[in-house]
């Protein structure tokens, strides 16, 4: 299909009258960028169903921009009701919930009524901004305007209240509506949540789901399975409660044994499940069970979304099938930072690093700019390939060029590059300008370079620190002992290990915070 014909797609199926669907006709900024620019130059710009639906997938979509929806929202003369309830949803799950909060009265002195759809991510928005009093305010337009008998306008007043310490309200409230309150809320308290469903007349799908989901969010796994195992009826999202659970707290071999109970019970895994297995099996470094996880996804027909394409590409690298990897990324229709990440995190640790650099440069040139996850990835594989210029002009860039402000692993890299090419100076150089303090995983790479190249006397200083920072690390001991059997200073090779006996501390393999990434 012609340029043409896809943005033309596009443009159709944001115009889709179910929301969900119009919200997937982008899949990044970039290419909503590219169609609102279409709009502008064809006429368009004044039909206001086109613009709220473009400034809903910036307001609302994970793919949006909030600063971009409000350029848009603050050119329209007079934007309806549908285009406030999208700025303040997306308000309500951002830093800025006071602006949220603003729009509504806004809304009522231009003549617009606000709806249903209003007042759950206006309450919300009261909830982030801890406002009992903006809350119970807004809590009197629900009633006045006749929405208080709404479920989700009920239940987001319910946890508004829990969220800010009103429990006598949100109790009150949950009395009154207990008849629409079906839907269990993340009030803060996974235990008030839990008070709320016990006392709930009647419980569906949805509301068992949500407090599985609550347990399992909150690493109370047993709790999640107990609720499992005694609810009426199940369905896929109640699986991938379970599942992402279980993955997320870190019991992978768990995660997988739920999945394929799912899959031995005939039910047909959601998209939530299919990620978090599949994250399992990278977890694991489960090459076998995740090409399995991968042909469940063929033979159910369920065609990926970026994430679990991203997912895939993740699993195949960390299990060091970089070919599998290759092939699933290459295969993707659609892209984000995160399917980059994991391709160049993968090709950085199976030992490609020409090759993790040409794709970092193809990334650049496609247009999708790089995060501090990306720059991570082209270190660690500059500095395991001992690619120095390279990671020296990334760096720069990084800094300078992207104005990311470099994180400790960041800086960890580069030592470890300095480091492993003999340039101790130009390591230590680095440390010493660091805006913080540098950690023990760090000196360690530095220490390890002075024995690799024989420069014992900063080795020893660094030796000391590590062992002052850290005097349970039998590894820092074994580090210290190292570099003086290096420079045969063998009486203190021996002091090192008696204060190792003296103190009894158990001798393990030391590791650089590079290795462990």
């Amino acid at each position: 299909m012609a340029a043409g014909g896809r943005l033309a797609a596009k443009l159709e199926l944001l115009h889709h009258p179910d929301l969900s669907q119009s919200l997937a006709a982008f899949q990044s900024m970039l290419e909503l960028r590219v169609g609102h620019a279409h709009v502008i130059t064809s006429g368009r710009a004044k039909d206001l169903f086109t613009v709220s639906r473009l400034l809903a997938f910036c307001a609302v979509s994970s793919h949006g921009d909030l600063r971009y929806a409000k350029s848009i929202f603050t050119v329209v003369e007079r934007p309806t009701a549908s285009m406030h309830n999208s700025m303040i949803r997306g308000f309500s799950r951002s830093a800025e919930p006071a602006e949220g909060a603003r729009l509504y009265p806004r809304m009522l002195r231009l003549g617009i009524s606000p709806d249903k759809f209003t007042f759950p991510f206006l309450i919300r928005c009261c909830s982030l901004l801890s406002s009992v009093e903006l809350g119970r305010a807004i809590h009197c337009h629900v009633v006045k305007f006749g929405f208080d008998s709404d479920v989700f306008v009920a239940n987001n007043g319910i946890a508004m209240y829990s969220s800010c310490g009103d429990m006598s309200s949100a109790r009150r409230l949950f009395d009154l509506c207990a008849y629409a309150a079906d839907v269990v809320l993340n009030s803060g308290s996974i235990d008030l949540a839990r008070w709320f469903f016990d006392r709930m007349p009647s419980k569906n799908l949805v509301s068992w789901n949500a407090m599985i989901a609550g347990y399992a969010r909150g690493r109370r796994t047993a709790e999640a399975r107990h609720l499992f195992d005694v609810m009426p009826d199940r369905n896929a999202a109640s699986w991938g409660a379970l599942i992402s659970g279980y993955a997320q707290s870190g019991l992978c071999k768990e995660a997988l044994a739920i999945f394929k109970e799912m899959v031995g019970a005939g039910a047909r895994p959601n998209e939530p499940g299919l990620v978090s297995a599949v994250s399992a099996c990278a977890q694991l470094r489960a090459l076998e069970e995740g090409e399995w996880v991968h042909r469940c996804i063929e033979e159910y027909g369920i065609e990926p979304n970026v994430t679990l394409w991203t997912a895939l590409v993740d699993m195949y690298g960390k299990c060091g099938d970089i070919s599998r990897a290759l092939a699933t990324f290459d295969a993707m229709p659609y892209r984000n930072i995160y399917s980059w990440n994991a391709i160049i995190a993968g090709l950085a640790m199976n030992g490609h690093g020409r090759q993790t650099l040409i794709l970092f440069w193809k990334m650049l040139m496609l247009g999708q700019p790089p995060n501090a996850i990306s720059f991570l990835g082209v270190l660690a594989a500059c500095s395991h390939t001992g690619l120095v210029d390279e990671g020296q002009k990334l760096f720069e860039l990084m800094t300078r060029g992207c104005g990311i402000r470099p994180l400790p692993e960041h800086y960890g890299c580069m030592v470890d590059l300095l480091g492993r090419a003999g340039l101790i100076e130009e390591a230590q150089a680095l440390v010493e300008g660091m805006p913080f303090e540098p950690h023990a995983g760090l000196l360690g790479a530095l220490a390890g370079a002075c024995k690799l190249h024989g420069d014992d006397k900063l080795g020893e200083q660094l030796g000391k620190k590590l062992i002052e920072m850290e005097p349970n690390h039998g590894g820092r001991y074994a580090l210290l002992s190292n570099i003086y059997a290096a420079a045969r200073r063998w009486d203190d090779v021996v002091t090192v290990r008696n204060l190792l006996k003296e103190r009894g501390v158990m001798k393990i393999a030391g590791s650089s915070m590079v290795d462990r990434q």
